[in-house]
């Protein structure tokens, strides 16, 4: 199963997060501090302090999938904002994208939708 799919949302904590918490700690991550269903289907990302790593938790229809990424190079271009009352984020798929590829997905702009009613 690839995380990029077809998840229903994708939510990126704020707070920075220790690595080595596994699936469970995760899950219960999910549930207390964001306040949401960890088997709903959504993309749950978590960085590490450093920005180095990141880990994916997804239930999917058979079970829990966790992705782990680990920069050879450079970081992730997040800025934890653990001083916000709402610790998770929204995040749009091409933004996670951009995270993923060392970008930062707070500067850049996308352009925007195409809204074509007529075709050549």
């Amino acid at each position: 199963m690839n995380p990029l799919t077809s998840p229903d949302r994708i939510l990126i904590s704020r707070h920075p997060t220790d690595m080595r918490a596994g699936i469970q700690r995760l899950a219960s991550i999910v549930s207390t501090d964001f306040g949401e269903d960890p088997q709903d289907g959504a993309l749950y990302c978590f960085v590490s302090r450093d920005c180095l790593k990141m880990k994916m938790l997804r239930f999917d229809v058979n079970g829990w999938v966790l992705y782990y990424c680990y920069l050879a190079e450079g970081a992730f271009r997040w800025e934890h904002r653990p001083d916000y009352a709402d610790p998770k984020l929204t995040f749009e798929r091409r933004k996670l994208m951009w995270l993923l590829d060392g970008l930062d997905p707070e500067s850049l702009q996308a352009p925007p939708p195409v809204t074509a009613n007529i075709i050549l």
